[in-house]
């Protein structure tokens, strides 16, 4: 089993992360695919750059605390990092790249909190995914 994880360092992410090496080692063999989505908002010159470096270093610097967590946990996982416009359709993208047959996400991530239960990208991933999704949640107080 392939299972896909998309990861952005919030809490969500994490437990997501949790969840999928869990999984991941009661079904053997399992594979897990760790993705950081680095956003491409618009053409960045000049001093724009600056904003696309520290985009990029967000999306490595998610990808090395979940690998790390993901070891931590004694399961082994890929990286990767995609570069677009929209977190959803990038997930979706690797999704069906990567012939993922789960994704674990979390029910929120980094964006703007509302008080919905899932947000708009789980919702999209949902959605369109190519294949089963668990949309995890934290319980809060």
């Amino acid at each position: 089993m392939k299972i896909l994880v998309p990861v952005d360092g919030s809490a969500y992410s994490l437990k997501a992360l949790e969840t999928a090496c869990d999984l991941a080692k009661s079904w053997s063999p399992s594979e897990v695919v760790l993705l950081a989505v680095h956003l491409s908002l618009f053409d960045l010159e000049d001093e724009g750059h600056f904003v696309a470096d520290k985009l990029k270093r967000q999306a490595e610097n998610a990808l090395n605390q979940a690998k790390a967590k993901a070891q931590e946990k004694g399961v082994t996982a890929q990286a990767l990092i995609a570069t677009g416009v929209s977190v959803a359709d990038e997930i979706v993208d690797a999704a069906k790249k990567e012939k993922a047959d789960l994704i674990v996400l979390g029910s929120r991530g980094l964006g703007l909190k509302t008080r919905s239960f899932i947000g708009s990208t789980a919702s999209k991933v949902v959605t369109y995914s190519p294949c089963s999704v668990l949309v995890v949640k934290i319980q809060e107080d």
